[in-house]
């Protein structure tokens, strides 16, 4: 494909009379099974009767110049192409839904029948043999266009150029190549349409318990001064569930088990050749650090394809980044205890590097979190130091069954931990969608998860720190579940 083409796309909202022509098409061509879109249409209602009228958003892929879906991916499933299009390989997917997290406009599923994600791709197939996209030859009113954005003379450059177009959630900094024409801001804002009482929309109800959904529309005061009411939204999912929250307790369990030992005997005040260094730390780390992996390897919808992180890696995911440093962990856990069956005190040196790879497993979530730029509450910059504060408290409270010595610093721990949550839902929130996540996750959906985990870990402070590890792992299923909880298209 020649370097200077690169595909465009102008969606003229003042031409759309919502027909669904486009969806039904782009179904049709792409085998899209039920449930699940590549692209749709989007009602909403503004004014107050008698003034009122309905707006229209198409909406799907929006071919971004910086995807952060091909960032996140950690096996080149998702790539740009030379033309600009962002397109996906099915065969390598092994369905972490990184992407899908990553996305700032929710335009990324998992098919349900193939298991592998999937999302507009421009009708690429259909590009190469000189034909157009399905949407673009059905639509009626001709309100979808395409062309080539270096060409000054094509259309879509021409209306990009010179006349007044808009992209949705400039701030995300991806540079989408789909413009929005005429299109209203309580269209384009995910939250400035209120949403339904009792989530019923147009010919579909939301909120009746489905796995991971994300009910459409703000359920408060929208961030429109307009009087808009979402009327019509298909159907969303959150990416990631329980077991990456699991995943995020048993990993923190298994870092703090071996970095608070570590440190310890580093500063000389605990014996090297005691029995809690010498064998119940690394197989604690051990045993929950195994329970991680399965955790992920069970969380991924092609669980047989785990190994293609490793064999066919895209370095700038740090689900790949993570699973490095998982793998070299298990490494110096295994020469630990093989250091110990042989009688001897690990050296000096492997101390230093397990302790080094423990903080790096406690921590680097934090960053596949923030890699996820479109969960505004994930881009909390205290995020590493509370994931190293958790494992600390997690690893001491695990390990305080066997020397009650580390009550203290279980419950030290704890304390910061604490802080640091307050620090993170207190302090002033630059974003609407930030705002709304720590209101579901103090207030809303998630509230007695967070409760719990806070009060548990007061508990866990004077009764026993069993009940600290309990505290982290519902504050971490609240944390994750909130940061998935606004709508984002």
């Amino acid at each position: 494909m020649p370097e200077q083409v690169q595909w465009g796309k102008i969606l003229d909202q003042t031409r759309c009379i919502g027909c669904h022509a486009c969806s039904t098409a782009c179904k049709s061509e792409n085998a899209v099974p039920l449930g699940v879109n590549r692209t749709y249409v989007k009602y909403v209602d503004i004014g107050t009767f008698p003034a009122a009228r309905r707006a229209f958003q198409v909406t799907r892929c929006n071919q971004c110049e910086h995807p952060p879906c091909v960032s996140a991916c950690p096996t080149t499933a998702m790539y740009r192409r030379r033309d600009g299009i962002v397109d996906f390989d099915k065969n390598i997917c092994i369905g972490c839904k990184a992407c899908i997290a990553a996305c700032p406009y929710d335009a990324i599923f998992i098919n349900p029948e193939d298991h592998s994600a999937e999302k507009c791709n421009f009708c690429a197939h259909r590009l190469e043999v000189g034909l157009e996209p399905a949407c673009v030859v059905v639509c009626p009113t001709e309100a979808i266009m395409i062309g080539n954005l270096k060409d000054p003379e094509s259309r879509v450059a021409k209306f990009v150029n010179r006349d007044v177009v808009a992209v949705r959630r400039p701030e995300k900094e991806t540079l989408p190549k789909v413009f929005y024409k005429g299109a209203h801001q309580a269209t384009l804002d995910p939250l400035a349409a209120q949403r339904p009482e009792g989530g019923i929309f147009m010919w579909s109800e939301q909120g009746n318990g489905l796995k991971h959904e994300v009910i459409s529309g703000h359920p408060g005061q929208a961030n429109n001064v307009a009087a808009a009411m979402l009327a019509y939204d298909v159907p969303h999912r959150a990416p990631w569930g329980l077991s990456v929250s699991a995943y995020v307790w048993t990993k923190a369990i298994a870092a703090g088990a071996y970095l608070v030992p570590a440190s310890l005997v580093l500063s000389g005040r605990l014996d090297a050749s005691s029995t809690l260094w010498k064998w119940t730390a690394p197989l604690i780390s051990a045993i929950f650090l195994a329970i991680t992996f399965i955790l992920l390897i069970a969380d991924l919808e092609h669980p047989s394809r785990f190994y293609m992180i490793l064999t066919r890696p895209q370095w700038r995911s740090w689900i790949v980044r993570g699973a490095v440093i998982l793998t070299g962990f298990s490494v110096v856990l295994a020469l630990h205890l093989f250091s110990s069956l042989l009688g001897n005190a690990p050296p000096r040196g492997l101390i230093i590097i397990g302790a080094l790879f423990a903080i790096a497993s406690g921590t680097y979530t934090a960053w596949l979190f923030a890699q996820a730029k479109a969960r505004d509450l994930w881009q909390n910059p205290l995020l590493p130091l509370q994931h190293l504060v958790a494992s600390i408290a997690a690893g001491a409270s695990a390990l305080s069954f066997a020397d009650g010595r580390l009550v203290t610093v279980a419950a030290a721990a704890t304390v910061v931990h604490l802080i640091l949550i307050a620090a993170a839902v207190l302090t002033p929130h630059p974003t609407a969608h930030a705002r709304l996540a720590v209101r579901e996750m103090v207030r809303g959906r998630y509230r007695l998860a967070f409760a719990a985990g806070v009060i548990l870990q007061l508990l866990g402070l004077v009764v026993s720190p069993a009940l600290i590890l309990l505290g982290l792992l519902s504050y971490e299923h609240a944390h994750v579940g909130a940061g998935q909880a606004v709508p984002l298209a």
